[in-house]
């Protein structure tokens, strides 16, 4: 139902100051989704680890987006200005729908006490211009500003959440707020272990040779054109990577 994604490609590439854009944009992705999926709202994430400039990195996100269903394009960014200690705020660039960015910079603002700075009509840009379904792209606060990094940082969780909720009733569904913390989510007792599993559900090399070990392991042949297709979960990579190391076993 929805696709998002964290504007630009590696960490440095975009905005940095008292913050660095890119960290701070795939942090908010990755918590928005797992509430998203928390809620069993189909959602895919699209993170591009493998740019190497502006012109490419465009192309990658549009076309990624693209080839996924869904009813909702977005884009995650942090803004810039010249540092500041006041607070400067949120905002949402659209090209067509304007009542859903609005709703979601005010609901950003509502939750967490950055200036509402409203929707914003750009013309100009790759992203909104490039996606063939509805598309907004989140400017969540001002990197160079001391005020909003540090509400930023307060308010997390409601941001994410206020975010989430917008999403989600754009297309047609409620969030359980017993799900914000899902058991889906996963916990672990190893930093390293941790590491490593987000960076095989974010990449899409990986999954691929979970899926085709899955199938060589006597996963059914459908899996292929479900991950090919954008239509699996986090939950589906994970019973496949299993199954793909136990049934080899089992027959032996």
């Amino acid at each position: 139902m929805i696709t998002i994604s964290p504007g630009h490609w590696l960490p440095g590439t975009g905005a940095s100051d008292l913050i660095d854009e890119v960290t701070e944009a795939r942090k908010v992705v990755k918590r928005v989704v797992e509430i998203l999926r928390a809620n069993k709202i189909t959602t895919n994430h699209v993170v591009d680890d493998s740019s190497k400039n502006q012109s490419q990195n465009l192309k990658y996100l549009v076309n990624e987006h693209n080839s996924t269903s869904r009813e909702l394009d977005v884009s995650i960014h942090f803004n810039s200005s010249s540092r500041t200690d006041r607070g400067v705020g949120v905002e949402v660039l659209y090209l067509t729908i304007k009542d859903v960015a609005a709703k979601i910079s005010k609901a950003i603002s509502d939750v967490s006490g950055l200036i509402n700075r409203g929707a914003k009509l750009r013309k100009d840009l790759a992203f909104l211009n490039g996606t063939n379904k509805p598309a907004i792209l989140i400017e969540v606060c001002f990197v160079s500003s001391a005020a909003d990094t540090a509400i930023y940082k307060r308010k997390f969780e409601e941001i994410c959440y206020a975010i989430a909720e917008c999403l989600a009733e754009f297309v047609g569904k409620s969030l359980n707020a017993n799900a914000k913390e899902s058991d889906e989510i996963m916990s672990f007792s190893s930093p390293s272990l941790k590491a490593e599993t987000e960076l095989t559900l974010n990449s899409k090399a990986r999954l691929t040779m979970i899926v085709e070990a899955a199938i060589k392991a006597g996963a059914h042949e459908s899996w292929r054109q479900k991950h090919e297709n954008r239509e699996m979960t986090e939950d589906d990579y994970k019973g496949l990577a299993l199954k793909a190391i136990i049934d080899p076993q089992l027959k032996k």
